[in-house]
């Protein structure tokens, strides 16, 4: 997958130009590790993974907003993915049910290549990206 749709969705998402100023050019998501996807009707939902950098490490929050479609596998005590990329989301069939309540299907797809763990993807609105540094 190339990076180019990854680095100009992040362009445009709150808190992605700092995120893409900490990794210091092309995002590298390489071995980080999902800990965790907050689905919360009520309040903010978020994935929220550990990302190992050069010179220090850091919680990267993903907050998801609108519409969430989820397609996860594997998700265990240890969730390092391969990769991670931010594109806008192919067209889906909306079902019946799904339009009588408004559904608007989120525009972007984060997906998750596999590695040991977590895999898969998810499509939502992304309403910001939190950037906290972080111990190993």
């Amino acid at each position: 997958m190339s990076f180019d749709a990854t680095i100009e969705l992040l362009k445009v998402i709150p808190g992605g130009e700092e995120l893409l100023g900490w990794f210091e050019g092309p995002p590298d998501f390489h071995d980080a590790e999902v800990l965790s996807l907050h689905l919360d009707r009520d309040a903010e939902s978020s994935l929220t993974l550990m990302v190992f950098g050069r010179r220090q490490n850091a919680r990267v929050t993903f907050v998801l907003d609108q519409w969430i479609d989820v397609a996860l596998r594997g998700f265990s005590d240890q969730n390092v993915v391969a990769g991670l990329t931010l594109r806008p989301p192919a067209e889906r069939l909306m079902e019946p049910w799904e339009l009588g309540v408004g559904a608007r299907p989120g525009e972007v797809e984060i997906v998750l290549t596999p590695c040991f763990g977590a895999y898969g993807s998810i499509r939502a609105n992304l309403k910001a990206i939190r950037l906290e540094a972080a111990s190993a």
